[in-house]
């Protein structure tokens, strides 16, 4: 138990020391969105997801991910170049 509990504790110092993680995080998911999920079932975007949400509740700089993501979905509802409005919504 400690073990896992130094090991999520090390890996979100580490997430956080990058001050860019949250816009690397909102980019790797817009291209996911426009471009990754093209060939791949619906499952295997929702484990995509999921672990996209697993790595949003480690950032201390959510607002900073939230505000970069909302900008990059703007533009993908405005060019619509979005594949799925399943995994958008």
């Amino acid at each position: 138990m400690r073990f896992q509990r130094a090991r999520d504790q090390a890996f979100m110092d580490f997430m956080n020391a990058n001050s860019k993680t949250p816009h690397f995080i909102a980019f790797y998911l817009d291209n996911e969105l426009k471009r990754g999920f093209k060939q791949i079932t619906e499952d295997e975007q929702g484990k995509k997801l999921d672990a996209v949400v697993r790595l949003f509740c480690c950032l201390h700089g959510r607002d900073v991910f939230i505000s970069q993501y909302s900008n990059l979905l703007a533009q993908r509802l405005l060019d619509k170049t979005a594949l799925s409005d399943w995994a958008e919504e």
